[in-house]
């Protein structure tokens, strides 16, 4: 027993290495994956070795459906790439653009943040809101809060906001207020 603990952890040291070669972008789909992985095999592992065919296929399908559906959550929700063709957010490029009479949309958005995420997937990043960026000649600026950035930290707070999401649509026409859309969106 203590000889499959150790090696165990041999195993656990060998994920840790592995992690080094991935890509920053792949850790988090990654972890999740492994996470369903580990629960499909603390399920599987539950059915005594005398149990029937039947248990035992029972828990292996189930097991099998965890991990499947985990990892296609990991990879499709978790690792998703925007189309939107962002740029970085500041308060001069949200003056520069109105400036120009050009309308922004700015996303205050963090990578730990799932309702972000998920505004981004279901809500903003689709071809219609693509389409209307395009053809209204829509600068889309992307504030991302991860690090806690005091500028993004600022402009939020004078949005009246203190925390993330918060999708904010300055008209083209200077004299017009930010049109603001928080929490969760349709």
């Amino acid at each position: 027993d203590t000889f499959k603990q150790l090696m165990g952890f041999l195993l656990l040291a060998t994920v840790v290495f592995l992690f080094t070669t991935i890509s920053a972008a792949y850790f988090v789909p990654t972890l999740t994956l492994l996470i369903g992985l580990w629960f499909a095999c603390w399920w599987i592992g539950r059915t005594p070795i005398t149990a029937g065919p039947g248990a035992t296929l029972t828990a292996w399908i189930g097991g099998t459906a965890v991990a499947a559906v985990v990892g296609l959550f990991a990879f499709t929700l978790l690792l998703y790439e925007s189309k939107m063709p962002w740029r970085p957010f500041s308060p001069e490029a949200v003056a520069k653009a109105r400036a120009e009479g050009k309308t922004v949309m700015v996303d205050f958005t963090a990578d730990w943040c799932l309702t972000c995420k998920t505004n981004l997937k279901l809500a903003i990043d689709t071809q219609k809101v693509r389409k209307l960026v395009d053809d209204n000649d829509v600068v889309p600026l992307l504030a991302d809060w991860t690090d806690e950035s005091p500028m993004i930290k600022k402009a939020l707070n004078e949005l009246g906001y203190n925390s993330i999401p918060v999708l904010a649509v300055w008209p083209a026409d200077p004299k017009q207020e930010a049109i603001i859309l928080a929490d969760l969106l349709s």
